[in-house]
């Protein structure tokens, strides 16, 4: 097993930490402050090609894979996870599209997207169906050539932003995941509300949404996977690409844990206490070790699940994994590093006061860790059933 990047991988890498440090860094603390979506930094993704690194190259992306697209990931992530964020989304509906969606569909907006002149939400979570995906109420109804859409979401990332939602609904009744199926829905089509909601902990400038249909009229050809009555598959055959999405929320935390842990080093190197410097006591030694024990176990996990998912045996087990590890030891190690500043780690003139809020967003989206735990747990037991 290689766990050295390609020479084209270590390229990409380094241009996106240059791209970081340079143009990233010093703008982060603007948009938190602000609650501002970083239009500027978007853009420039798009001119340089970061927002298609793992659409095909015959809808205008690179087909670079996962694990290349997620090395830029993680060096933006470094200095700013709401700019990360943004590349990070371009796997989530696009790739979903991309895989699952009809030709038609896929060759009118995949361009489009790569070139940021398109945004797409995931419209997933309801009041009543967070960790339980399978509890939505919201319906797609077959009506002529178009599908009656009614329902609620909450917690659209970019909800506000969105030229369409990629919306979850129930196309046939059944328990489950039975029924359920994707359909686009364009966020001006009469019926659409959208609120934000406000008082968000972290990624201030990643709004958060609330998203009301009511009796939206959408045509049959928005529709990506098909819910059908007594199947699951249209609700299953996206799961695919969360694999590796999942994965990629991972691949943040472990940004922004680095991040931290380049502050706290440097500043351990010339603050000084009790006439000595921090990097010369051994008790803060050994916490840095600690840190850095963890953040190198959690970047095994993450681009071995990636690389595996880019080799098409994507492991959902070790996908739940690698999110766990990654975000739990980003939360400490933000926390810890923090730390290292006393009092003035505190107070938002530093970045650590940013990160620890920011970090704290990815234990829960995307799937709990409890609920990763529980789907961790059902392969221990199954694989177990099966060899017994």
């Amino acid at each position: 097993m290689n766990f050295e990047p390609t020479d084209e991988q270590a390229k990409l890498r380094d241009a996106a930490r240059r791209l970081a440090q340079e143009r990233f860094k010093d703008k982060a603390a603007r948009w938190d402050r602000n609650e501002e979506f970083p239009e500027e930094n978007k853009h420039l993704l798009a001119e340089l090609g970061y927002l298609g690194l793992s659409i095909d190259r015959e809808h205008g992306g690179s087909g670079a894979g996962l694990v290349s697209t997620y090395l830029v990931v993680e060096e933006i992530a470094k200095v700013d996870m709401l700019t990360a964020m943004i590349v990070h989304d371009q796997n989530v509906s696009p790739r979903i599209i991309a895989n699952h969606a009809p030709a038609a569909l896929r060759a009118r907006l995949l361009p489009k997207v790569v070139r940021g002149e398109l945004e797409i939400s995931i419209a997933w979570t309801e009041p009543q169906a967070g960790s339980d995906g399978t509890a939505i109420r919201t319906t797609a109804t077959r009506d002529g050539d178009h599908y009656i859409v009614n329902g609620q979401k909450i917690f659209t990332t970019f909800g506000d932003r969105a030229d369409m939602h990629l919306v979850y609904a129930r196309f046939a009744p059944g328990t489950g995941a039975r029924g359920i199926g994707t359909i686009l829905v364009e966020r001006d089509r009469p019926g659409v509300t959208v609120h934000r909601l406000e008082n968000k902990m972290g990624v201030r400038g990643a709004s958060e949404c609330e998203l009301f249909f009511d009796q939206v009229r959408v045509p049959a050809s928005n529709v990506v996977t098909l819910g059908e009555a007594g199947h699951s598959r249209a609700f299953v055959q996206p799961l695919n690409i969360y694999n590796g999405t999942r994965v990629g929320m991972g691949v943040m935390a472990l940004g922004v844990a680095e991040g931290a842990f380049d502050l706290a080093r440097d500043y351990m190197m010339v603050r000084e206490q009790f006439g000595q410097k921090l990097c010369e006591m051994q008790g803060l030694r050994w916490m840095m070790a600690d840190m850095l024990i963890e953040i190198e176990a959690a970047r095994c996990l993450c681009y071995k699940a990636l690389a595996l998912v880019d080799a098409g045996r994507p492991d959902p087990c070790l996908s739940s994994i690698a999110k766990v590890q990654a975000t739990e030891m980003a939360q400490k190690v933000t926390l810890q590093c923090q730390q290292m500043f006393g009092g003035y780690g505190y107070f938002g003139a530093l970045p650590l006061e940013r990160m620890v809020r920011d970090v704290r967003m990815l234990t829960i989206t995307g799937g709990t860790t409890q609920t990763q735990k529980n789907t961790i747990a059902s392969h221990i037991f199954r694989a177990q059933g099966a060899a017994s």
